[in-house]
C-alpha cells in the first residue's frame, strides 16, 4: 500500500515533473526507502544492484548539468558573434553567386562612402576551387543566352582571382563581343576523370545585421540575407 501511495503522489508538485534526471533520482530514492521499509526479511534486496542504479541516476543528473552548461556557453558565443558581425556593416564581402563581368568597362565594385574602395575591375572574377584542377572551363553567357567557353590551366585549390584576359581557347571563335556584360559559370576537370567543385564568388555589401538564435544574419545590398558562415572573404 505504501508504494502505491507514493506512485499516486509522484505526479504532484511535491516531487517534480519526472522529466529531469534530478526528478527521477528523487523518485528513485523515495521508492527505495519505501521498498526497504516493506521488503521481505527472508529475501532482502540486492544492495549492489541498488547502488549501481543510484550511480546511473547520478551520472544522468551530471550529464544534464553539463548539457545546460554547454548550452549556456553556446548562447554566449552566439551573442559574441552577433557583436562581432555588427562591425561588418558597410563592408564588402565575397559570397557564393554568379558573377557578372564585362571587358574593359569601368569597375563595377561596391563603393562605400568615406572608405577607399577595393581595386576591383569589372573584368576581374574570383572563385573557390575545392582541389587542384588541370583545367577550369569558364562559360560566359550574355543576356540573349549566347554562351562562350574558355579555359584556365593548372589552377590550384583555394581562392583564385583572374582577369578575362587570362582566359584561353575561346569557343566558338572569335569569342565573345567586348561590348556586353556576361554571367560566369565554372567547371573543373582533371585527366583522371575527377571534377573538383568550383564555387563562383560575387561581391556585395553588408547593410545590416539581425540577431537569430542560430547566429547573426547579414542583410546585403543586392542579395538575400545570409548567415556569417556563407561569407568567404571580408573586404575593407
Amino acid at each position: 500500500m505504501a508504494v502505491s501511495s507514493i506512485n499516486n503522489n509522484s505526479g504532484t508538485g511535491g516531487t517534480g515533473t519526472g522529466s529531469s534526471a534530478a526528478d527521477l533520482s528523487n523518485q528513485f530514492m523515495t521508492l527505495l526507502v519505501a521498498q526497504m521499509k516493506n521488503q521481505d526479511p527472508t529475501n532482502p534486496m540486492d544492495n549492489n544492484q541498488l547502488t549501481s542504479q543510484l550511480a546511473q541516476f547520478n551520472m544522468a543528473a551530471g550529464v544534464e548539468k553539463l548539457n545546460s552548461s554547454v548550452a549556456g556557453v553556446q548562447a554566449m558565443m552566439i551573442q559574441l558573434g552577433s557583436m562581432s558581425a555588427s562591425s561588418w556593416v558597410g563592408r564588402s564581402v565575397l559570397i557564393e553567386g554568379e558573377a557578372k563581368v564585362s571587358f574593359g568597362r569601368p569597375g563595377m565594385g561596391i563603393h562605400q562612402e568615406g572608405v577607399e574602395p577595393e581595386p576591383v575591375a569589372s573584368d576581374d572574377f574570383q572563385f573557390v576551387l575545392v582541389g587542384d584542377a588541370a583545367t577550369v572551363t569558364v562559360t560566359l553567357t550574355d543576356s540573349d543566352g549566347n554562351a562562350y567557353t574558355a579555359e584556365l590551366k593548372n589552377v590550384k585549390s583555394g581562392m583564385n582571382k583572374y582577369n578575362l584576359d587570362d582566359l584561353e581557347n575561346f569557343k566558338p571563335e572569335p569569342g565573345p563581343s567586348r561590348d556586353r556584360e556576361y554571367t560566369l559559370s565554372f567547371e573543373a576537370s582533371n585527366p583522371e576523370g575527377e571534377n573538383p567543385e568550383v564555387i563562383g564568388l560575387v561581391q556585395d555589401q553588408v547593410q545590416g545585421v539581425t540577431m537569430d538564435p542560430s547566429g547573426p544574419i547579414l542583410h546585403l545590398l543586392n542579395n538575400d540575407p545570409i548567415g556569417m558562415n556563407k561569407v568567404f572573404v571580408i573586404q575593407k
